[in-house]
């Protein structure tokens, strides 16, 4: 199971992260990682993805796994000011045939 990280850099009026778009299968775990000392948060449309609309800094920098399938747009947020924003998108799909959890 392939771990995955997102960089996110977080400046004072802008964010950006790389990649941009994920895919990535359920089996697989995620991280965010800050590549500078500002905080974020990263906020979903939905619970559903990660059991959790919004992973505080804390635990988005921890390692999630998926909890279901599809195309899920997310919102990088700045805990300085929170019009700083990004939406990129992760899509997670079955794991290839034969791999078990």
């Amino acid at each position: 199971m392939p771990t995955h990280k997102i960089s996110v850099t977080v400046e004072k009026d802008s964010i950006r992260v790389e990649p941009e778009m994920l895919t990535m299968t359920s089996l697989d775990e995620i991280h965010w990682a800050g590549t500078t000392a500002r905080k974020f948060s990263i906020v979903f449309d939905h619970e559903g993805v990660f059991g959790r609309r919004e992973l505080e800094h804390s635990i988005a920098t921890t390692k999630q796994r998926p909890r279901v399938k599809g195309r899920f747009k997310y919102t990088v947020v700045s805990a300085e000011d929170r019009a700083v924003k990004l939406d990129p998108v992760i899509i997670v799909e079955d794991p290839p045939t034969g791999t078990k959890p």
